[in-house]
């Protein structure tokens, strides 16, 4: 970046301070314009508010945070599975002044300490089946108030306290909501793939600023006669989508009964007439997989079914696309950008080839964003070049909370090193080849399984593909191969995402299935025929399920782990 120039009138210049706009307030304006529209559904626990309701939830509850000592940029610990309460807490914790931290609520309690030790909560928001890592706390020295998720106040006991005490008919006071621009309002938790979670530090103007992202490229003509189905757990990017609604008065569905299954989802979608969700790649081929027989790709309400979160391979794609029609919207980032880094345009789908390595784009920049592709020193690459993937842009987090070593590797050079491996090509369009994490080396040559992945993904039989690099005494690493396989019906064509038992030993499987043996064989010869042989893995293994890891990723990291005992020196 080039120096300031010493001529100009604007040397010296430093921005006027302002006060910011708590993002709190958007939910204030939508209930307002449409205070009788629904804005929340769960079925599951009873709860349909509208957006007047949700509204005044979120000041009861950001009253009731301040009198139990919450001050601006104090954290407020989130932790429940989801519930319509989860919502008013997200909107009431950022009216509050407080700073959201939603870790998985999927996480031990070991693990749910952990994190505490990095937030540091004034108080703890938490649902009942959380009440052993809630006693661990305290016993940790905790003292702060504890609200229990289905026992929040509703936003009449602000009302019915002033009537009490005498004032009745004069307005409630509503909360101290100012904030600064720059005050932290949400911890973004990284999945702790390398380490302990990082906490990503999102500010009101960051925040403000991902949400117009997310209304802008992902459901810009969304309003209050669409309906969103939440799918995923709110405490990552489902979060961010629900409360990206707000724009167009967009109700949140929660599913109802749980995980979501190939069974569920269509009696959903179909129920509420859903027409945008958001969700991660292994959910999105439930949703393709479950699509009843005999509909087409206009019988259905959907018309942005939006899917990030990992990779989602071209097989895939191509599968979703053929069942549902262009409604399918990908996109792709971390947590530290809040996946706002590139979009995959609906009417780009299928449109957009694949490249050599049979690679499918990840889409163009987001609206605002900049990618940039770098090499080992930082040089920016042109296009057609592959290296790093980072970003600039004010959908970018401030930084990581009190991890200034963390920081310094993450952000330098003033762009966010994602750590992926791609390129840009001449259109802008963004091609992930791998994770810088994912690389090993055999013989001397650098190998990304993406390419790889891809290559296994094209045979009818197999659902999932992971490919690791394991210690090897002879080549340093070699590639193994996990499979999932597809089911196939008694036609033998493969169905999709089903799962299921595998026998053990060959000829297990439904009917039409090659034995296990054959299938290996099979794939073995496919990786030959299009990959040079350092990249062809020297082993493949079929397991009956893919193992995930609590953010519903495909769990690399443990399988790497698993297939490398007894290698290398060890062996």
């Amino acid at each position: 970046m080039r120096a300031i120039s010493q001529t100009s009138p604007a040397k010296d210049f430093t921005p006027t301070h302002r006060r910011g706009v708590n993002v709190s307030h958007f939910l204030t304006q939508t209930a307002r314009r449409l205070p009788d529209r629904l804005a929340v559904v769960d079925d599951d626990h009873g709860q349909r508010w509208t957006w007047a309701e949700l509204d005044a939830r979120a000041e009861a509850l950001a009253a009731a945070l301040q009198t139990g000592g919450v001050g601006r940029r104090d954290t407020v610990l989130l932790v429940s599975a989801n519930h319509a309460e989860v919502v008013q807490s997200f909107w009431g914790i950022l009216r509050s002044g407080g700073v959201i931290a939603p870790p998985n609520a999927a996480l031990s309690t070991e693990e749910l300490l952990g994190i505490s030790t990095e937030v540091a909560p004034a108080a703890v928001i938490a649902d009942r089946s959380h009440s052993d890592f809630v006693t661990a706390l305290k016993d940790t020295g905790f003292t702060g108030p504890v609200l229990w998720i289905g026992e929040l106040p509703t936003g009449t006991e602000a009302v019915d306290s002033t009537e009490t005490a005498g004032t009745a008919g004069a307005p409630v006071i509503p909360v101290d909501s100012a904030v600064e621009e720059d005050d932290p309002c949400w911890y973004f938790f990284t999945s702790g793939s390398t380490g302990r979670p990082k906490a990503a530090t999102f500010t009101h103007r960051h925040l403000g600023a991902v949400l117009m992202n997310h209304r802008c490229d992902l459901f810009p003509n969304e309003d209050e006669t669409g309906a969103s189905l939440v799918l995923a757990p709110l405490s990552h990017g489902a979060g961010i989508h629900m409360l990206g609604q707000v724009f167009g008065g967009t109700p949140s569905i929660i599913h109802p009964g749980g995980k979501p299954s190939v069974e569920s989802l269509w009696p959903s979608i179909d129920a509420y007439g859903i027409t945008n969700a958001f969700t991660v790649p292994t959910i999105l081929n439930r949703i393709a997989a479950g699509y009843p027989n005999g509909r087409g790709p206009e019988d259905h309400t959907l018309e942005r079914v939006i899917y990030a979160g990992a990779p989602m391979l071209a097989a895939d794609q191509a599968r979703a696309l053929d069942r549902l029609g262009p409604c399918l919207v990908q996109y792709f980032g971390l947590a530290e950008v809040t996946g706002a880094i590139t979009i995959l345009r609906p009417e780009d789908h299928g449109a957009i080839p694949v490249d050599d390595a049979g690679i499918g784009t990840c889409g163009r920049a987001r609206t605002g964003v900049e990618i940039v592709i770098v090499d080992e020193t930082g040089t920016q690459l042109p296009a057609g070049v592959q290296g790093e993937v980072c970003v600039a842009g004010p959908t970018v987090c401030a930084g990581y909370l009190g991890r200034p070593d963390a920081n310094a590797e993450s952000f330098a050079g003033g762009v966010f090193h994602t750590g992926d491996v791609g390129y840009l090509d001449d259109r802008g369009y963004l091609f992930l080849t791998g994770r810088k994490s994912d690389m090993y080396i055999s013989g001397g040559s650098n190998v990304y399984p993406r390419e790889i992945e891809e290559l296994l993904l094209t045979d009818t039989e197999v659902a999932q593909a992971v490919v690791v690099g394991v210690p090897d005494p002879q080549w340093g690493e070699i590639g193994v191969a996990v499979i999932e396989r597809a089911e196939i019906s008694a036609g033998g064509d493969a169905e999709f995402g089903a799962g299921g038992e595998e026998s053990d030993g060959d000829g297990g499987g439904a009917a039409g299935a090659s034995t296990i043996g054959d299938l290996t064989e099979r794939l073995t010869a496919l990786c030959k025929s299009g990959l040079a042989k350092y990249k062809v893995p020297k082993e493949i293994h079929v397991v009956n399920t893919m193992p995930v890891t609590a953010y519903g990723k495909l769990a690399r990291k443990e399988l790497k782990a698993e297939y490398s005992q007894g290698r290398g020196s060890a062996r």
